[in-house]
């Protein structure tokens, strides 16, 4: 009996194998085939350079400007250091944003509102992240012949924010009466890369920050950025 079973199992196996094997040797599509991703980063260092908007603040018109170096431990692990500026471009009236214009003017023609707080301002940021890439795929754009990469990776990370309290608003205003103070800061966010060549990548990043407002009837201070930019990896 047992040998019966056994000639029956082999001959299944067989009567399963062989259909297989004749359509691989004559070109058929009865086996599925998952393709490797063939751009990795597992052990390489990475540089991203980044630029954007941040929508979310209705005093002032952010333009940030963003580093980051990263390496990556794994294809779905990695740590980053990053850092961002806002300069101010153009006219201190046009930076500011309409908002935070109107009540500059305000205080001015008002003097005795000086000792109000109204709104903080980010000079710049640095921070450390935990990466984890666990989305992978690939697209291919208008029937072309060329495939195209992209992954999506999710960042959690903690550092700091400069940033101005504005507490003396005004015509008197100035570095001495207003300096530079330092913000414990937490960010989270997503990124979307697309793979260009094995070394270069197109990436799209939303990230929030938060910290605390110490001007104001206090609170946590969130500012939303949206960023473009190109990463070399080596």
């Amino acid at each position: 009996m047992r040998k019966l079973i056994r000639l029956l199992l082999c001959s299944v196996g067989l009567f399963c194998l062989f259909p297989l094997t004749a359509e691989a040797q004559t070109g058929g599509e009865g086996i599925v085939v998952i393709q490797e991703n063939v751009f990795r980063k597992s052990m390489r260092v990475e540089f991203t350079a980044l630029g954007g908007v941040v929508p979310s603040n209705p005093f002032i018109t952010y333009i940030p400007f963003e580093g980051r170096l990263a390496f990556h431990f794994t294809e779905g692990f990695g740590l980053e250091l990053g850092g961002g500026y806002y300069p101010n471009f153009g006219s201190t009236k046009d930076y500011q944003g309409p908002i935070k214009s109107h009540i500059i003017d305000d205080l001015k023609s008002h003097p005795h509102y000086l000792g109000v707080h109204v709104f903080e301002q980010q000079i710049f940021y640095g921070n450390i992240d935990f990466n984890w890439t666990p989305i992978f795929g690939k697209l291919q754009l208008f029937g072309a012949n060329t495939i195209t990469y992209w992954e999506i990776a999710f960042q959690l990370g903690a550092g700091i924010t400069g940033v101005y309290d504005d507490e003396y608003s005004g015509r008197f205003a100035s570095e001495e009466t207003n300096p530079i103070k330092i913000r414990p800061t937490i960010n989270f966010g997503a990124t979307m890369r697309f793979w260009l060549t094995n070394w270069l990548t197109l990436k799209l990043d939303v990230r929030e920050y938060l910290f605390q407002k110490q001007v104001g009837k206090g609170g946590l201070s969130q500012h939303l950025s949206l960023m473009l930019g190109l990463s070399v990896i080596i």
